[in-house]
C-alpha cells in the first residue's frame, strides 16, 4: 500500500477546513437574509432546480418557484426577532457536501402573538464555479411548547370570533334582530338577548378587576344578569360584548406571567361559561329557526 507523506495529509485537511469555513461562512448569510426577510436574495442561493421542502409543507422547486414563496411573507405580519441554525455535521462528497443542523427562530406576529419556533434541517450543497449553492433544503419542525398566555388567548379566541371545536359568539350573534332576541319559547328558557346580556356582564366585570378597575355595585343575584336586557339596546349590547372580548384579548397578550398564574383559572372559567351560553343562544335560534346551518361546526 503506497504510503501518503505527511505534507499532502495536511494540505488535504487544510484543503477540508477551508471548504468547512465556506459552507459556515454561507450559512451566516442564509440566516442574515432570512432575519432581513430578503425573499429574493435568499432564492439566488439556490442553484436553478434547487427544492424547497420540510414536513408538512408544499415542496417548491426552481428558483422562481421558492423565490415566490419566500416572498409570500408579509414583513408587516411577521417581524422576526432572532434567527439562528446551527449546523451539526458537514459531510463532503467532491464538489457536494451534506449538511444536516438545527434552526431557531423567535417571531412577533401582527395580532401580538410571540413564539418561538424551532426545527432540524437537512441540505445538500453544491459548488458552481468555486461558490456554495443550495441543492435541496428540507426542515422538520417541532412542535413549540405551549406557554399559559398562548393557551388563555386560543381559549378566548375560540369562544370569541375562531370557529373550532364550536361556534364562536360573534358567529351565533351575527344577523340575530332585536326582535328575535326578545323571542322565548314556552319552556322558561333565557332569550338570546338575555344571553348575550350575561355574557357581557361577567366578561366585564372580569375584565375591570384583571385591569385593577372598580366594578359597578352588584347585589350578587345571577338572576339580574339576564333581566337587564333592553329590545332598544340591542345592537349597542352585541357591540359591546365584541368590545370587551377583544379588550380581553389585548390585555392578556400584554399581562406578564405572574399575572396570569394568579388570573388563569377564572379567564379559563369565563372562557368555557362563554362557549356554554353562545351553545344555548344557538340552540335558541334553532328553536326559533333563524339559524343557518351552515355557519355551524363541520
Amino acid at each position: 500500500m503506497k504510503k501518503i507523506p505527511f505534507i499532502a495529509l495536511i494540505l488535504i485537511a487544510a484543503a477540508c477546513d477551508n471548504r468547512k469555513g465556506e459552507i459556515e461562512s454561507t450559512f451566516k448569510k442564509y440566516d442574515q437574509l432570512t432575519f432581513k426577510m430578503k425573499g429574493d436574495s435568499l432564492a439566488d442561493l439556490y442553484v436553478k432546480t434547487g427544492t424547497l421542502s420540510g414536513k408538512g409543507m408544499k415542496q417548491y422547486v426552481g428558483q422562481d418557484s421558492i423565490r415566490k414563496f419566500l416572498n409570500s411573507f408579509n414583513p408587516a405580519n411577521i417581524h422576526l426577532i432572532s434567527n439562528a441554525t446551527h449546523l451539526s455535521t458537514i459531510n463532503f462528497k467532491g464538489d457536494t457536501a451534506h449538511v444536516d443542523g438545527t434552526y431557531e427562530q423567535k417571531a412577533k406576529l401582527a395580532q401580538g402573538d410571540t413564539g418561538v419556533y424551532t426545527g432540524t434541517f437537512t441540505s445538500k450543497w453544491i459548488n458552481e464555479n468555486g461558490h456554495w449553492h443550495i441543492a435541496s433544503m428540507y426542515t422538520v419542525p417541532t412542535l413549540p411548547a405551549a406557554s399559559l398566555k398562548s393557551v388563555l388567548l386560543k381559549q378566548l379566541k375560540s369562544t370569541h370570533t375562531e370557529k373550532g371545536w364550536f361556534v364562536p359568539a360573534n358567529v351565533a350573534l351575527e344577523g340575530v334582530t332585536a326582535k328575535q332576541a326578545m323571542w322565548k319559547d314556552n319552556s322558561g328558557n333565557h332569550s338570546i338577548g338575555q344571553l348575550t346580556y350575561h355574557l357581557l356582564f361577567w366578561n366585564k366585570r372580569l375584565l375591570k378587576n384583571f385591569k385593577g378597575e372598580t366594578a359597578e355595585a352588584f347585589s350578587g343575584n345571577n338572576e339580574e344578569t339576564f333581566d337587564s336586557f333592553d329590545e332598544k339596546a340591542w345592537n349597542e349590547t352585541v357591540q359591546q360584548l365584541n368590545a370587551v372580548m377583544t379588550e380581553w384579548e389585548q390585555e392578556i397578550k400584554k399581562a406578564d406571567d405572574n399575572k396570569l398564574n394568579g388570573w388563569y383559572e377564572n379567564i379559563a372559567n369565563m372562557s368555557t361559561h362563554n362557549a356554554y351560553h353562545t351553545g344555548q343562544i344557538v340552540f335558541v335560534r334553532k328553536l326559533q329557526k333563524s339559524w343557518d346551518a351552515a355557519k355551524g361546526v363541520k
